[in-house]
């Protein structure tokens, strides 16, 4: 694997590390992950926004149900209530409520960006997106749970490459990813 690829793997797990583990500061995390996307763009392709079909932006609709599954099912999962994970990583109150828009509609199109060229790189970025993600969940969930988040992380990692070949354009990956997205910060408000 190439040192670039690599170091552009390991971009999150750097941010996370640093401000969600270290300072748990999850608006610090996320900034500095976007941050690190940012510079890595300016430096490798660039990333086809054309407009998908209809027929292939139906394919990111089953994301919408994220929300939902994420309201009723997530508190099974819970090691500790999610308002006290919220405040322990410092995202309440005003903080969340602008997180809402920034994490439902700039991340997911920010980090489609960026792993999109590592997935068709590199079989290994499906594995290492699910990986980084559970270094933030760790905290929340059950040890069982996480194992079920990691895999169903590494398939929506599979199917949006999937969603980006087929329709030869990034839009349905990103649609899908806000739909999730959005949803699951919907939820996490909705369940403070």
């Amino acid at each position: 694997m190439k040192r670039s690829i690599l170091a552009r793997i390991l971009a999150p797990y750097l941010a996370v590390l640093v401000f969600w583990i270290g300072l748990s500061n999850a608006w610090l995390t996320i900034l500095a992950y976007h941050a690190q996307i940012l510079f890595w763009s300016s430096r490798t392709e660039r990333v086809d926004f054309r407009v998908a079909s209809k027929s292939h932006l139906i394919l990111a609709l089953p994301t919408v149900l994220t929300g939902p599954l994420t309201f009723f099912i997530l508190p099974l999962f819970l090691k500790l209530s999610l308002s006290d994970w919220l405040l322990l990583h410092q995202l309440s109150g005003i903080a969340f409520l602008f997180m809402i828009p920034y994490y439902g509609i700039v991340h997911p199109i920010l980090e489609q960006m960026h792993w999109e060229p590592l997935r068709r790189a590199t079989p290994w970025a499906h594995p290492a997106f699910a990986g980084y993600h559970m270094l933030v969940l760790f905290s929340l969930l059950k040890a069982p749970w996480l194992l079920l988040c990691s895999a169903i992380l590494m398939l929506a990692s599979f199917l949006w490459r999937e969603m980006a070949r087929q329709s030869q354009s990034l839009t349905v990956p990103i649609v899908s990813h806000i739909l999730a997205d959005f949803g699951m910060v919907l939820a996490a408000w909705f369940m403070r």
